[in-house]
């Protein structure tokens, strides 16, 4: 399963329909205030829904408010938005797209209807008010493989991993119900070759995303519990654990950083110092730069804001959710660039690129970095990731809306598809700078 586009529709400061071209490597670049990171909100809260872990809209490090702050704040009587994605499961294109409203007295959004649209048909589940948690057939064209399905809130408004093995789906008891059983059938023949149906191929997929400010390094840390922390507070307990009682996945991620530490000129090597011979002792982080090693407090900041980042992108298990399911992951990046020197930007865009390019993991990357751009470019010219996989998504702000421009590269790294006024900020800088009136 590969998912290739995202849309979103009366979200915030976004009007129309949207579609960002999703690529294995997707940079998402614009001013502040542009709806980069309400995006990576919306894309997170979608993959959580379609696994079956419901619908949060403020779930750390996002906080996006109430169903009000949400939606586009217009004119429309009828208030909703919608979000969805196109991915490419076995040679076929499948839009799934999900409506959300508010309702009595729920703050938070909640589902309306999922729609599933598939080559030769398509498939409509809808909330009906009246409606506790039974389902029912409504209308249906046989011939065009077009059903709808009505159903309680509840039913797709509670944690589900497929509908259509929900206990209270209906039972063939009229025409049209064995004509949509029929259909489904032949659905799951033609892809009788995968584990799982179009529907349920969300099983197979995680994602984890990073907070912009990342936890504050330590001097000592007092081991307490395991958990998962955007801001990557956990990590440093992730790192003892491994180091102590996995001694080879230690060996082997502690490679692949030291690595990254040298190309990116950050660090030398790194260790952990137990204080104790069990779990629970204190310990610290070790990091040399140049010369003898020092704790991590005492050398640079963007050693500890970037060491989360590397430690879930190179070995993603760290996130224990569904990790004997996983067979593919996002990582929803916000400015991974702080507190790096340029080189190190550069550099983090490049191992993005090699691990990018191994096909299990894609990466959307919010950024005001151009280095780490201009390193993905370079990255296409050497030949080290195609060109089709890596896209560049702008959010222009028009008056009171953000349209969305998708990006693209030819095999020189040259950009296709760029907007009128991409660049004006830069050219109007560069023009300043040798003397020229606005």
């Amino acid at each position: 399963m590969n998912i290739t586009q995202f849309t979103m529709e009366e979200v915030r400061c976004f009007s129309d329909r949207q579609t960002l071209e999703i690529r294995p490597l997707t940079f998402l670049v614009g001013e502040n205030s542009t709806g980069k990171t309400t995006a990576l909100a919306c894309f997170h809260v979608l993959v959580d829904y379609l696994c079956g872990r419901g619908i949060d809209f403020n779930s750390h490090p996002y906080s996006l408010g109430a169903f009000k702050d949400i939606v586009r704040n217009s004119k429309k009587k009828d208030k909703n938005f919608k979000i969805g994605f196109t991915y490419r499961y076995n040679n076929e294109d499948i839009q799934t797209t999900v409506k959300l409203v508010e309702k009595g007295r729920r703050i938070e959004p909640i589902v309306n209807s999922v729609t599933i649209k598939l080559a030769d048909g398509e498939i409509v589940i809808q909330v009906e008010d009246t409606m506790k948690m039974e389902t029912r057939l409504g209308p249906f064209d046989e011939k065009q493989n077009q059903y709808k399905i009505i159903c309680g809130v509840d039913v797709l408004n509670e944690p589900y991993l497929s509908f259509f093995s929900h206990p209270y789906f209906f039972r063939n008891e009229c025409k049209g119900e064995i004509a949509l059983q029929k259909y489904l059938d032949r659905i799951s023949e033609k892809f009788e070759e995968s584990i799982y149906r179009p529907w349920d191929v969300f099983k197979t997929l995680s994602v984890f995303s990073t907070s912009p400010v990342r936890s504050r390094p330590k001097r000592t840390y007092d081991p307490t519990r395991e958990f998962d922390d955007p801001e990557g507070s956990d990590v440093p307990m992730y790192l003892m654990r491994i180091e102590a009682i996995e001694k080879k996945n230690w060996e082997v991620l502690k490679t692949q950083l030291v690595e990254f530490g040298r190309n990116s000129g950050l660090f030398e090597n790194i260790e952990v110092k137990n204080f104790g011979r069990s779990l629970g002792a204190p310990f610290q982080l070790q990091v040399k730069v140049r010369g003898p090693k020092a704790n991590i407090t005492d050398v640079g900041y963007g050693v500890s804001q970037i060491l989360p980042i590397l430690v879930q992108i190179l070995n993603p298990s760290v996130s224990k959710k569904d990790q004997h399911t996983t067979r593919s992951s996002f990582s929803l990046l916000q400015q991974p660039e702080i507190h790096l020197h340029p080189r190190a930007q550069a550099e983090f865009s490049s191992l993005l690129v090699k691990l990018a390019s191994k096909g299990d993991q894609s990466f959307i990357v919010e950024t005001h970095s151009d280095y780490l751009i201009d390193r993905a470019r370079i990255e296409i010219r050497r030949g080290n990731i195609c060109p089709e996989d890596v896209s560049l998504i702008y959010f222009e702000p028009k008056g009171r809306v953000v349209n969305v421009h998708n990006i693209g590269f030819d095999k020189m790294a040259n950009m296709t598809g760029v907007p009128p006024h991409y660049r004006d900020f830069f050219l109007k800088e560069s023009k300043r700078l040798m003397g020229f009136e606005d």
